[in-house]
């Protein structure tokens, strides 16, 4: 999931830094969608990613123990990156996931 994520939803920079390293193994990807208390109800999600305007940068934030993202086997504890699902916020407007 974490590979054809990557692939079909992250820009050019993105897909072209990050998705040899992932082929070659040199970085372990998960894909990170479903939360506690939604499962996969994407349109349920709580958690937030905001925009950071002075540093171009998501702030990623749990709001609640309901929103601990929960994912299937050891990649939480193996992977080095994530393709995470999360509400994204800019300028104090939310645009969905």
């Amino acid at each position: 999931m974490f590979t054809k994520s990557l692939k079909f939803l992250g820009n050019e920079e993105q897909v072209a830094k990050y998705l040899p390293m992932a082929d070659k193994l040199q970085i372990l990807g998960c894909y990170v969608q479903t939360e506690m208390a939604h499962g996969s109800n994407v349109a349920g999600l709580e958690t937030t990613a905001t925009l950071d305007m002075t540093t171009d940068e998501f702030v990623i934030h749990t709001p609640s123990q309901r929103a601990t993202k929960v994912w299937a086997g050891m990649l939480g504890r193996h992977a080095t990156h994530a393709v995470i699902f999360a509400r994204c916020i800019v300028d104090g407007n939310d645009y969905g996931v």
